[in-house]
């Protein structure tokens, strides 16, 4: 009865060991979904946004109703930027999603993109690491091993701050551009912008900007990933601006991507093509303020948008001549000067006496002196006892 009682008890330990604990499985299983949404209006030194904590409290509320974990951050100074993405890294492991929104002031500077907390006040281009937020020192505080990272930036205003960061008597190696500038996303990292680098996206006119306003219609899309959406969200923006603006991406996501509303039941296969209301009109006026561009982006940007418009076989034939090299140019060689002396010739005389007379000069005529060669007169001078005469004759022969 022991050994029976013993067999048992092994058996029981081994199927122990093959069989982890539920915590456990629930622990490896488990993929959370944090989100730090930043809008910013109120500004004590810059024009005021009007709609920047607008556009956070809907993106926050959205993302909610899609399971992430938001942390929301509404006129958010320095000390309270830096303690939210603080906060939002220490929440962060291996394998979760992390995205982070901001609405508000944002600038470039010499090819850095910095987020302007609500109480920056920059008068030099050293203010910039002091009182700004570098936007590539938060995307990295988002990145662990393994983690899938969205940055969504509606931060493409007009930077408040040209003057002062760039005027007379601040470094010339300061180089302040418009909007935010391009930014390469990291493996792992979707970035999407409200509009392309280096342009000036709109703040709106009703309660939301174009971009939040697009965000909020898309993201509950049931099974869409990310990079269809933000195509789709490019085309509500452009038909929203008239062609004004333009939603930017750079992403280096990989299989299998990231989709903010997964599980949800739908009508819609995944792969169904998105049949958009696209406005002739909104499609006549983009290619209108790109086409007589040479920037290769902006008729990619065309082609994206409008996979079946009218312009596509010229934005194509613009692409290829752009990008093609440019043809080698010869080497023009400077003409070889003739060393040989120039011959001045007279003025008002025959070319071929010209030519004659450069080859040949003249030999002197007679005028019938003996020393001249006049062997008549060196005769008679001879008979006359001339000896000078006589010699001459003699040279003569005669």
């Amino acid at each position: 009865m022991s050994k029976i009682c013993l067999l048992c008890a092994c058996l029981l330990f081994l199927a122990s060991l093959s069989t982890p604990a539920s915590s456990e499985v629930e622990i490896g299983q488990r993929s959370h979904r944090y989100a730090l949404v930043i809008g910013n209006s109120s500004y004590r030194y810059a024009p005021s946004l009007p709609n920047g904590v607008n556009d956070a409290n809907a993106i926050s509320r959205v993302l909610q109703e899609t399971g992430f974990e938001v942390t929301l951050g509404l006129d958010a100074d320095a000390s309270t930027f830096r303690e939210l993405i603080g906060k939002f890294r220490r929440n962060l492991q291996p394998g979760d999603v992390s995205l982070f929104y901001y609405a508000g002031h944002g600038l470039q500077a010499n090819g850095e993109n910095y987020l302007l907390p609500v109480d920056a006040a920059l008068q030099r281009p050293a203010d910039l690491a002091l009182e700004a937020e570098r936007l590539q020192d938060i995307i990295a505080a988002m990145k662990a091993e393994e983690n899938t990272a969205i940055v969504l930036l509606d931060a493409c205003r007009d930077n408040p701050f040209v003057k002062q960061l760039s005027g007379q008597g601040q470094s010339r190696g300061l180089v302040v551009g418009k909007g935010l500038g391009a930014l390469d996303a990291g493996r792992g990292v979707f970035i999407g912008f409200a509009t392309q680098p280096g342009n000036v996206a709109l703040d709106g006119a009703a309660n939301h900007s174009p971009f939040a306003d697009a965000l909020v219609k898309r993201i509950k899309t049931p099974s869409i990933d990310i990079e269809i959406l933000m195509r789709r969200v490019r085309l509500d923006v452009m038909n929203a601006t008239s062609g004004r603006q333009v939603p930017w991406s750079n992403s280096s996501l990989v299989e299998p991507g990231f989709s903010f509303n997964p599980d949800a039941a739908s009508g819609q296969s995944p792969a169904e093509p998105y049949q958009p209301d696209i406005n002739a009109a909104t499609e006549l006026e983009f290619w209108r303020s790109i086409k007589d561009t040479s920037d290769v982006s902006m008729y990619r940007a065309y082609l994206a948008a409008f996979p079946n418009g009218a312009f596509i076989e010229i934005a194509k034939s613009r692409i290829a001549k752009l990008q093609a090299p440019a043809p080698l140019r010869k080497k023009i060689l400077p003409k070889k000067v003739s060393r040989k002396p120039q011959v001045s010739l007279p003025i008002n005389e025959p070319s071929a006496n010209r030519s004659a007379e450069t080859t040949e000069p003249a030999k002197p005529e007679s005028v019938g002196r003996c020393r001249d060669g006049n062997k008549e007169k060196c005769r008679e001078k001879c008979r006359e006892g001339r000896r000078r005469a006589c010699r001459k004759l003699q040279q003569l022969g005669g």
